[in-house]
């Protein structure tokens, strides 16, 4: 039986066969983009993330919204993840304090809506929110021997919050890396109410860097930062705290001040991803390890006496070490984290710059360990 068209029938179907094609464009999917952020001879090109587990499969996170970031010349990403660490912050790891050797497990029962990145590339670490020092002072005559300070926000109400952070930057003590590198992580510190002490010191391509003078350098401006803070009052547990090349300068400072009445302000001096092996370390053949030489201005076997100078001791370091490690940092090994004397916990899957991005495993171990302390 056939049905004629009237006029209203027809004029319907005639919509619909304009329309429906844009209909349908415009309901598909939008398609998802590759992420793949790069550090020069890192050999990390992959940023993963992990619900339940740092035992991530370092499988490239492509439901992202890219947007061009012409300042910085890097993609600016917005992660699909929670941000868990602004205003008050309870840290999802549950780790031991006395574990001298743990593997950082983040707790699903305290925050199971946060992922937790690892493998984070240099990049990413160049579009985190930050912002600028709210001071510095000099501790010499050079420019570059500055420290800048990022104060903790008023109000916020974490485990650190009142804490105070003397840090030291990492770069392979090549003046191609400078503090501001960091500025994420000094940003994300001072939201949850701790005081950042970012040092910025001579290192190798600038008169007077390299050994000893970068160490030279940074023994000055701890001991000045402890003055002002203990002057000031204003923070109750003050940390030494240092990144790769960093960690190396910031434990063997720690180390000369050990002896002084100033260094017994020091709560706990931390090492994350830091060398602490320059003798193995002069041998590799990554970037990073080949500037060994030249920092120390000559191989170990051509300069024994200050290579063994160079090599910090945890047992004459008051007070006590933790060295936190990614088993898979490519640029510096996890043996490192096995000085003899100091405890260490290492994070599955971490990486080498996992360390400076708020919402990495490794930048939860590192509030961990600062918050076991008593205020």
């Amino acid at each position: 039986m056939k049905f004629p068209l009237n006029p209203v029938r027809t004029a319907i179907l005639t919509v619909l066969i304009i329309f429906a094609p844009v209909t349908y464009t415009h309901a598909m999917p939008i398609q998802k983009v590759d992420i793949n952020l790069s550090y020069k001879d890192t050999h990390i090109n992959k940023l993963s993330s992990s619900s339940n587990d740092t035992h991530s499969d370092s499988t490239p996170i492509t439901h992202a919204n890219v947007a061009a970031s012409s300042a910085m010349d890097v993609s600016q990403t917005s992660l699909n993840y929670k941000d868990t660490h602004i205003n008050q912050r309870k840290s999802p790891l549950n780790v031991s304090s006395n574990d001298t050797h743990a593997n950082i497990h983040p707790n699903p029962d305290s925050n199971a809506n946060s992922h937790f990145l690892t493998q984070v590339p240099y990049s990413a670490l160049g579009v985190l929110p930050m912002r600028e020092h709210d001071s510095q002072f000099s501790y010499g005559e050079d420019p570059l021997q500055t420290v800048y300070v990022w104060h903790g926000r008023n109000g916020v109400q974490s485990r650190v919050a009142g804490d105070a952070i003397i840090f030291v930057h990492g770069g392979c003590w090549l003046n191609a890396y400078g503090y501001d590198h960091a500025k994420g992580f000094y940003n994300a510190l001072a939201e949850l109410g701790m005081g950042v002490f970012a040092i910025e010191y001579r290192r190798v391509g600038d008169e007077g860097g390299g050994w000893p003078g970068s160490l030279n350098d940074v023994t000055k401006a701890v001991k000045a930062s402890l003055e002002k803070i203990v002057t000031a009052d204003d923070y109750r547990n003050i940390f030494v705290v240092g990144h790769s090349a960093g960690g190396h300068l910031a434990l063997l400072a720690a180390q000369q001040l050990s002896r002084s009445d100033l260094g017994k302000n020091i709560k706990q001096v931390i090492g994350l991803a830091a060398i602490t092996n320059v003798q193995s370390y002069a041998l590799g053949e990554n970037s990073c390890q080949t500037a060994t030489p030249q920092f120390m201005q000559g191989l170990p076997s051509e300069k024994e006496h200050e290579y063994q100078l160079a090599t910090p001791v945890a047992t004459d370091i008051q007070p006590s070490v933790t060295l936190l490690q990614g088993n898979e940092d490519s640029i510096v090994p996890e043996h490192h984290a096995t000085m003899s004397g100091a405890k260490n916990r290492i994070i599955t899957n971490g990486g080498h710059f996992d360390w400076l991005h708020p919402d990495s495993s490794s930048f939860d171990a590192l509030l961990e360990v600062l918050g076991e302390h008593d205020k």
